[in-house]
């Protein structure tokens, strides 16, 4: 019995076999709270501020809700800090009795680059583009406000959007010259205030800033008809849907003056040495001959000078030229707006914006033509 005994006994003072606890899967919430722990630990986010809920709901594949919940924990244990209408940050403003200068404020500006069938720059806008970027650079210096400014060509408008949208903190956006509909719906939906220079949009959110070419083609071309110039052609830059207005407004003034328009009068071309002097060509074939011709810009206009005077044909004794806008041409009749103004407004209507957010029209500006009358423009030989 005693035997038995001790091996029941022996038996009882075995220690039961210990198993690990079966850890629970993290739930959506904890896995986004502690990727933010390890984000915040490792002083990821730039300046201490995070990206907006939606962003980072986004990011993570997550719903807003869930992003929201993990930030309210963090919240409460004091590793975030939110600040109405200024965004969660990882730690609080630092006041150590001297008040710390603001960080400069940043705008983007893009400024668009046109190129030729053969893949070289079309002087289309230098000049008037250098003007405006001037006009805005000083506005936004004298209101503390920083430019960042990038060329693109035109077929890679919307990348260099999105690398300027996506990798700076802008306050605003500046398109000059150029703009696609579609792109700019989706800045407008993201709140960013937007205004174009010298373009104009039907996007009901869009700022723009544009100069009334339609009245200045009509300007030139009435003086024409003044002189007594009775067959006026007009060269169009070949990209006939980047100014509508020019052709329209060339157009007006002819019925206003009461003279024929033909349609091989207007010429599209490229403004390049190449296309002005298939530009002439054509016009030198023409049956009846112009006697004059309004150009899209003074650019073209120069160009053209060059090319009737290689030719023989005397300006403005057997031949008128009339420009519009761009470079300062002392020697030629040109219409012109006061592009740098037009680069100030932009910066100003972007100030507005962004001191007061709720503002629900869009502001549209169109800035006059004044002719000046050059050495390039005469009355008709007989």
């Amino acid at each position: 019995m005693r035997k038995a005994g001790n091996r029941v006994d022996s038996e009882a003072n075995q220690a039961p076999t210990q198993f690990e606890r079966v850890g629970r899967p993290l739930s959506l919430v904890a896995q986004v709270e502690q990727a933010l722990r390890l984000a915040i630990a490792e002083d990821r986010f730039r300046d201490g501020k995070l990206p907006t809920e939606v962003e980072l709901a986004e990011q993570m594949g997550v719903s807003r809700e869930t992003v929201r919940l993990a930030a309210e924990s963090l919240q409460r244990d004091g590793l975030l800090i939110k600040i109405r209408r200024r965004g969660t940050f990882t730690r609080p403003p630092s006041v150590t009795g001297r008040i710390k200068a603001a960080e400069p404020k940043l705008l983007g500006y893009l400024q668009t680059d046109f190129l030729t069938s053969q893949g070289r720059e079309e002087v289309a806008n230098r000049a008037i583009d250098g003007l405006m970027l001037q006009g805005a650079l000083a506005e936004a210096s004298r209101a503390g406000f920083k430019l960042e400014v990038q060329h693109t060509p035109q077929t890679h408008w919307g990348e260099a959007t999105n690398h300027l949208y996506g990798n700076l903190r802008l306050g605003g956006m500046i398109f000059a010259s150029y703009a696609e509909e579609k792109l700019l719906k989706r800045l407008a939906a993201r709140g960013l205030p937007t205004v174009l220079l010298d373009e104009d949009t039907t996007v009901p959110q869009i700022h723009s800033v544009l100069d009334d070419s339609l009245d200045g083609a009509r300007q030139a071309v009435l003086y024409l008809a003044k002189l007594g110039h009775r067959r006026i052609a007009y060269a169009h830059w070949g990209r006939i849907d980047s100014n509508r207005w020019r052709p329209m407004g060339y157009r007006q003034g002819l019925r206003e003056a009461g003279l024929p328009r033909r349609r091989s009068w207007e010429i599209a071309t490229e403004l390049t040495q190449k296309g002005t002097c298939e530009l002439i060509d054509k016009i030198v074939q023409l049956k009846p001959y112009p006697t004059a011709i309004y150009c899209f810009n003074n650019s073209l206009a120069c160009l053209v000078l060059e090319e009737l005077r290689r030719r023989g044909i005397r300006v403005p004794e057997d031949f008128s030229v009339v420009g519009a806008g761009g470079e300062e041409v002392a020697e030629v009749t040109f219409h012109q707006a006061n592009w740098y103004e037009m680069g100030r407004t932009a910066v100003q209507i972007l100030l507005r914006a962004l001191a007061d957010a709720g503002r629900p029209k869009a502001e549209h500006h169109i800035c006059p033509h004044t002719l000046r009358v050059g050495q390039t423009t005469a009355a008709p030989a007989p």
